[in-house]
């Protein structure tokens, strides 16, 4: 698919998904969230129409609106290609600049056993940002310590109330019980740090 094709297939996306979000936020949906898959590999695209391509999706929506800037798991290419970005990803440094000046309301990103150095959140202060403090891509469970570590880095570089403790991504992989032994790690991890910023 040539890049031409591709733009063209995106504003078509964008217009199907935003048709669909403000039928969402009619029927009384509070917050909507978009999967970007290739934010992160097609940095010259995000920059020329990719985020206006996300404005067209969300545009008239009357609910909050967030992204979730996914860097992919469970399949071969993804696994091999993030063996590829050495110690340190800084995709996000790439697109977030442009992502802070645009009408998206939340940010979506994956903190845990990411790569991703945590003072990139840095650069989309005053965006609700969702941290993710969970790994989807093991079954081993994280402590509620290790999910409040992951948070209070998050926390030198998003205020209290701008973020949102969540998953990396969605947990479809995972057998229920672990799912839940994850939900319940993230929420105690959570009420961990709820605790200390009450202090």
């Amino acid at each position: 698919m040539t890049a031409k094709s591709r733009e063209k297939l995106a504003w078509e996306f964008a217009k199907i998904l935003n048709q669909e979000a403000r039928d969402l936020a009619a029927a009384g949906v509070d917050i909507i969230q978009f999967d970007e898959p290739a934010f992160n590999v097609f940095f010259d695209e995000v920059n020329d129409w990719g985020i206006a391509a996300l404005e067209k999706a969300i545009e008239g929506v009357e609910c909050e609106t967030g992204v979730h800037i996914c860097y992919g798991y469970g399949i071969k290419a993804n696994t091999d290609w993030k063996k590829t970005l050495g110690s340190e990803w800084r995709q996000y440094e790439e697109i977030f600049p442009k992502l802070q000046a645009s009408n998206i309301d939340i940010v979506s990103l994956e903190c845990q056993n990411s790569h991703v150095p945590m003072e990139l959140i840095e650069l989309i202060r005053g965006k609700k940002v969702m941290v993710g403090a969970i790994d989807v891509a093991t079954n081993t469970i994280e402590t509620p310590e290790e999910v409040a570590a992951t948070l209070r880095k998050a926390l030198k570089f998003v205020d209290a109330d701008k973020l949102y403790p969540c998953t990396n991504c969605g947990m479809t992989p995972l057998s229920r019980q672990v799912a839940q032994g994850k939900l319940k790690a993230l929420s105690a991890g959570a009420a961990i740090v709820r605790e200390e910023l009450a202090r």
